[in-house]
């Protein structure tokens, strides 16, 4: 019996063999083992029983279409919420950029005090009828006024269309058309506006002089002691028409006088002038001097006599907190919202104290700029070097006493001895390297110079504050 020769495999047999077990490789890795079928089983199920629930639900809210609109709202309520932060924020930053623009420009603050004057002048007629506040906005300004009725409005004034507070409105590009003539009799003081806020578009002032001239900042202790210091900013700029006396407590980082000794001295000079006036202190071109006292939580007393004061008309009181008496009253909340419904008024305050900080940077730019010297001015050229300064000026003298000898040989004995008395020679020991005088620069009052409306007050600011 003969034994089969065994042959190996050749080249053939296993190169068919390795196609093979790549495919089924490929297979067994394709297959779903036992536990994702049972998980794909599962969530089949969880559907199919959720499906019937939904729509059980869906039926009880009142169908599709009601479900949807209703996913809809919640859907744009979230995006709000979610998006509330950034906007924001940007109407911050817009209402800092118009306020400070409005503040910065000297022809702004010019036009709010041009358009309460000549409402004043045209209500001279309506007995008890006072504006209280203005409101400016690209094109347009409104004046709201106090009136029980309001009167109809005299050209270029108009009849505000939209609902809101007791106004008159007037397009900018009329304003040169604006009365020119005085206030009514016994408006001692001239309108004494400061921003308080934003309103939409518009910025909002309100004249502190227009009323009791006792004006509270109450609410969030932080918002109101910002909107304080903001408006104390305000009135102590150039040209604002007011001389503040800011007391100690009203800012942290500064210390002013105390309340009692500004009060003693307020009352001791409301008495000197009595006699001769009735409110404000005048100077002596007949104008009046708004004097303003801001201080921060006065006792009953001290209250008592700032009511006093404010109510006689010799100054006008910013207090930090509630007082007795007849005042204004500002409410302002944690978000810098500041309301007076009595008064109509409703702005955002939290722009104010950015704008403000601008405005008064501005102000010390324009002040540098014109206290610098123009182009083109001759300045006085210094010597090249210090060791021909000495014969230089013995040279000039020499010429000078030149000069003074002749003619004082061709004039008068009489007209030589005038004038020996009224020129002093100059003496020798004067150095050519002294600085000249600096000539006189426009500040910010003059550029604030008031039209005829309202010449009845001086315009210069100043800070009245001195340590005890």
């Amino acid at each position: 019996m003969t034994t089969p020769a065994v042959t190996s495999p050749g080249p053939a047999t296993s190169a068919q063999a390795a196609p093979d077990s790549a495919y089924g490789s490929v297979l067994a890795l394709g297959k779903p083992n036992d536990s994702l079928l049972a998980v794909v089983i599962v969530a089949v199920v969880v559907l199919l029983l959720l499906f019937p629930l939904l729509r059980h639900v869906i039926r009880k809210r009142g169908g599709w279409r009601r479900f949807r609109r209703g996913v809809g709202r919640e859907l744009t309520l979230t995006r709000r919420a979610f998006g509330e932060p950034l906007r924001t924020y940007r109407r911050h930053r817009r209402g800092v950029r118009a306020l400070a623009r409005q503040l910065s420009d000297p022809r702004g603050g010019l036009l709010v005090r041009r358009l309460l004057d000549a409402a004043a002048a045209a209500l001279a007629d309506a007995p008890g009828a006072v504006p209280h506040a203005v409101r400016t906005e690209p094109g347009l300004a409104a004046v709201q006024i106090a009136a029980r009725p309001l009167p109809e409005p005299p050209a270029p004034w108009e009849t505000p269309a939209e609902p809101g507070p007791q106004r008159w409105e007037l397009p900018l590009e009329e304003a040169d058309g604006l009365s020119q003539g005085r206030p009514r009799t016994g408006a001692h003081l001239r309108p004494l506006p400061v921003a308080i806020g934003m309103a939409d578009d518009a910025c909002v002032h309100l004249d502190l002089a227009a009323g009791p001239r006792l004006i509270t900042v109450e609410g969030d202790a932080a918002a109101r002691g910002r909107l304080l210091q903001a408006l104390a900013a305000q009135l102590d700029r150039p040209g604002s028409g007011a001389s503040v006396t800011v007391t100690d407590g009203v800012h942290p980082q500064y210390r002013g006088q105390r309340l009692d000794a500004v009060l003693r001295d307020l009352e001791e000079a409301a008495e000197e002038h009595r006699e001769t006036e009735d409110a404000g202190e005048f100077d002596e071109s007949g104008r009046a001097a708004t004097t303003v006292v801001v201080c921060a939580a006065p006792g009953r007393e001290q209250a008592r006599r700032l009511s006093a004061l404010a109510a006689s008309g010799a100054v006008v009181c910013l207090i930090d907190g509630r007082v007795a008496g007849h005042s204004w009253a500002l409410r302002v909340d944690g978000r810098g919202r500041v309301v007076a419904p009595e008064l109509g008024l409703d702005a955002d305050s939290a722009p104010l104290g950015g704008a403000v900080a601008a405005a008064v940077r501005a102000d010390r730019r324009r002040l540098r700029r014109e206290s610098a010297p123009r182009r083109g001015t001759p300045t006085r050229q210094r010597p090249r070097t210090r060791e021909h300064q000495p014969r230089e000026l013995e040279e000039a003298l020499r010429l000078e006493e030149t000069l003074r000898l002749e003619e004082t040989q061709t004039l008068p004995e009489e007209t030589q001895a005038l004038e020996e008395a009224e020129v002093p020679r100059e003496e020798p020991s004067r150095s050519p390297l002294q600085a000249p005088v600096p000539a006189r620069t426009t500040t910010g009052p003059d550029l604030l110079a008031e039209p005829a409306a309202a010449r009845d007050r001086t315009t210069a600011a100043s800070s009245g504050t001195r340590e005890d």
